[in-house]
């Protein structure tokens, strides 16, 4: 079995780059890991009901696969590029707000999770009076994330992977199996997305 590291990846807007990492171990090569974990998030953003309520500026447009080392950093890498917007006309949110899911595994604990920062959805898939997704736009993003899961159960056993060691839990550089996931109908905030953007100031007298 090879361990190995996943990115997906697209843009907000122009210049505004977002991406999401995975990891797993796999029976299959580099090539046919990639296959899968590429095909599981064409079959996400090609969901109609998902791509509905992600920004048309809001793009996915592509994903990687890399063998790890034993210390889990990249060696090879095999690359697969993809062209999918969102169909939402309506705006986008800010750009650190992100659709959140939950990884899990058999233990309870802190590190027995793991997350993804999805890009945030368009404001139409709030709820009527604001603050979360709404339920609709929940079950259209179950819809969409049980098709990639349809792509990557099998050929791909994603893991969390623990980069330092615990007191009472596991040590550094290695994997507890993920068995279970869930969204978050709460937005999530990703602050690395969109700080290299310069705001507009206005000047307040006082």
């Amino acid at each position: 079995m090879a361990n190995f590291l996943h990115t997906a990846f697209g843009d907000l807007g122009t210049g505004f780059p977002w991406s999401v990492r995975m990891v797993s171990t796999s029976a299959d090569s580099e090539a046919a890991a990639e296959s899968a974990w590429h095909a599981g998030f064409l079959a996400l953003w090609n969901t109609a009901a998902f791509l509905a309520l992600m920004p048309s500026t809001t793009t996915f447009t592509g994903t990687s696969t890399s063998t790890a080392n034993s210390t889990f950093h990249q060696t090879t890498k095999t690359s697969t590029l993809a062209t999918v917007a969102g169909t939402s006309a309506s705006p986008a949110l800010p750009f650190q707000t992100s659709l959140i899911v939950t990884l899990r595994t058999a233990q309870a604990t802190r590190w027995g999770r793991g997350r993804i920062y999805l890009p945030g959805l368009a404001d139409s898939a709030l709820a009527s009076t604001g603050y979360v997704w709404s339920a609709t736009a929940m079950t259209d993003v179950q819809t969409a994330l049980n098709n990639a899961f349809v792509q990557w159960t099998g050929p791909l056993q994603f893991q969390i992977l623990h980069r330092r060691g615990t007191l009472t839990g596991p040590g550094a550089n290695t994997l507890t199996p993920v068995s279970g996931a869930d969204a978050s109908n709460k937005p999530a905030v990703q602050r690395r997305r969109g700080d290299k953007f310069v705001p507009a100031r206005t000047t307040i007298t006082t």
